[in-house]
């Protein structure tokens, strides 16, 4: 059985040949394990496919730098920007006023729309994450070197590029600003998420293809470790309406979808799942009450994702640790349904023997 036959067959709830693995893979010393070479700027793409095809069924936030230390950028608009592999941290935002936070959406709003009618990869509408084709300049492009990197994964499958809206537009106003403004300028605000819908259903629409990957990917900012981030009636009535569209987007090309909410999101559950349009949930952090066995309980026809906690267990445990609670998760979800990864990612202070644990726990299930 190979890794798409295996996750479709998962979603499905059908028998399958062993439990499938899913995560992100943040850790050059993993990859390097993995495939016995070292990592520089040339070999990287090879390297970091090579890597996820070893362990992994499916994988997410795949990006390749050109360069592999860490650099500092400015955008046109005063924003400086810390570039790493995986990710981007804003060191500056230039917004001193309020009046700065709506001259600056004013514009983003303007550009995101011309974007769009150009079918072009907008810089104000990227979660500063790198995801995948934050580099490229046209949509295109993204489906192209997607397919790419996919043909050298030996079957490996990847998560299309996934849709956000509100992360998007925290990470580029900060909350504290963007939160005044949805105050302050309500409309301006909802306005401004509109656009970012927008933009998002344009690069659905022409990146959608299930013979390159057949699973898809919407995230949001539901909880903190023991509520909600934000009012009910902000969650109920602004946010998840436009995610719901996405999700209705990508399903109208054929995908399984994975919903993603960081936190405790057990108050948002049943009204996403009632939708019928999601075959997962991601991810289930212990750290934010998302346990397994009361989900499966609650919920059993639909997948768990992502179960084994990456901030304390897979960072400080040991090994048999890792792979008892692994076991425990499976055991937990009746061993179907679930795909197994850290809670997060593995991240680069994860050793590569507790990675290995959790991996080879899963595979090595007997169902």
């Amino acid at each position: 059985m190979n890794s798409r036959e295996r996750l479709l067959r998962t979603f499905e709830g059908k028998e399958i040949d062993r439990i499938a693995t899913y995560d992100i893979m943040h850790n050059v010393g993993l990859m390097e394990y993995l495939t016995g070479t070292k990592i520089n700027p040339k070999n990287a793409e090879d390297v970091a496919c090579q890597a996820v095809s070893k362990v992994l069924d499916l994988v997410r936030h795949f990006s390749i730098p050109s360069d592999l230390e860490p650099k500092i950028e400015e955008d046109e608009d005063g924003f400086i920007y810390r570039k790493e592999w995986w990710t981007v941290q804003v060191l500056k935002r230039p917004i001193s006023s309020l009046d700065d936070a709506v001259k600056i959406m004013h514009k983003d709003i303007e550009r995101i729309y011309d974007c769009i009618s150009r079918r072009k990869v907008c810089r104000q509408a990227l979660f500063p994450v790198r995801l995948f084709g934050e580099d490229y300049e046209y949509f295109e492009e993204i489906k192209q070197n997607f397919k790419r990197c996919v043909e050298k994964m030996n079957g490996t499958q990847m998560i299309a590029p996934e849709s956000a809206i509100l992360y998007i537009a925290l990470e580029r106003f900060d909350i504290m600003w963007w939160t005044y403004l949805y105050k302050d300028y309500p409309d301006l605000a909802i306005r401004h998420l509109d656009a970012l819908t927008d933009y998002e259903l344009a690069r659905i629409d022409s990146f959608a293809d299930t013979d390159i990957t057949p699973i898809s990917f919407t995230s949001d900012p539901i909880g903190v470790n023991d509520s909600l981030m934000f009012p009910p009636e902000f969650v109920f009535n602004i946010l998840i309406p436009r995610t719901k569209k996405l999700i209705e987007r990508w399903k109208s090309h054929g995908y399984r979808h994975i919903y993603f909410a960081d936190g405790f999101k057990w108050p948002v559950l049943y009204e996403i799942l009632s939708w019928g349009l999601i075959d997962a949930v991601d991810p289930f952090e212990p750290l934010a009450h998302m346990d397994v066995a009361r989900f499966r309980k609650k919920y059993p026809d639909t997948t768990i994702c992502q179960p084994i906690d990456c901030q304390n267990l897979l960072f400080t445990g040991t090994p048999e640790e890792v792979r008892q609670v692994t076991l425990k998760s499976i055991k937990d979800a009746g061993a179907k349904k679930i795909l197994i990864g850290s809670s997060s990612e593995v991240h680069p202070n994860i050793p590569i023997e507790n990675a290995m644990a959790m991996y080879e726990a899963a595979r090595t299930y007997k169902l």
